[in-house]
């Protein structure tokens, strides 16, 4: 049955920057296409920011850009959406998600193996920087593998429960990292369950060549073109190569 019509899947956030009018336009289209309903989460664009968003953070570790501290702030705001709500599971896109053909049939199964879960889990069903479940682990007819760190945060999962545990660890911790590491830390030491699924469903826009990253160090290339050959030779030395011997 759909997830997202059946109630599984509770809402779909977006992480959007006002600016990026091409990439609201884009998941429009994408989402419209599946009659999923969705919202963007637009406050604390990188233009905005103020000092009392701003004091969340500390530089000691490394210096983060406005960007960053931005998109972090935006995926904070979805968990205590998906915290207040009380919703079983959530989806969080960031803006630049592309979604793969067999997204909707996938996600039937996903979140369906996610229903044996009893822990407190966050589930990342996109493919990240090239990110994948090592062969060997791999099973037949399964989907969803543990794995001690995220992938990239362009799309996952996540329940009313464990978006409570990353805000309350965020109660007592300044922010001194981009949020895909960010959730690293939190879900190791709040008990948070990380899983990849197998395959990933979503590819990052940004990362693929789709779109030139606007976060500092995102892009050292000036064409797309150059963007896109060098996502897809990592592809192939991640997917096919690397992963043989993990």
């Amino acid at each position: 049955m759909n997830p997202f019509r059946n109630g599984d899947i509770g809402a779909v956030y977006i992480v959007h920057a006002r600016r990026f009018t091409d990439r609201a336009a884009q998941m429009k289209q994408q989402l419209d296409r599946l009659e999923i309903p969705f919202e963007f989460i637009e406050p604390f664009d990188a233009e905005v920011l103020d000092a009392d968003a701003l004091k969340l953070f500390t530089d000691e570790r490394m210096k983060m850009s406005r960007g960053q501290k931005s998109c972090t702030l935006k995926h904070l705001e979805a968990l205590r959406k998906i915290a207040a709500a009380g919703h079983r599971l959530a989806l969080v896109f960031e803006d630049d998600a592309l979604l793969d053909p067999r997204f909707m049939a996938e996600m039937e199964k996903i979140v369906a193996e996610a229903k044996a879960f009893s822990q407190l889990h966050a589930i990342y069903v996109g493919t990240g920087g090239n990110m994948y479940v090592p062969w060997r682990q791999l099973r037949r007819d399964r989907r969803l593998y543990e794995a001690n760190q995220s992938r990239c945060t362009e799309a996952y999962l996540i329940g009313a429960p464990a978006a409570r545990a990353r805000l309350a660890w965020l109660e007592h911790n300044l922010i001194d990292r981009p949020v895909d590491h960010l959730f690293i830390v939190i879900d190791q030491q709040a008990g948070v369950q990380m899983y990849w699924s197998n395959p990933g469903v979503v590819e990052q826009g940004s990362m693929n060549g789709f779109y030139f990253s606007t976060q500092d160090g995102g892009n050292r290339f000036k064409y797309l073109w150059q963007v896109k050959l060098s996502f897809y030779l990592q592809r192939f030395r991640r997917k096919y190569l690397y992963r043989f011997f993990q």
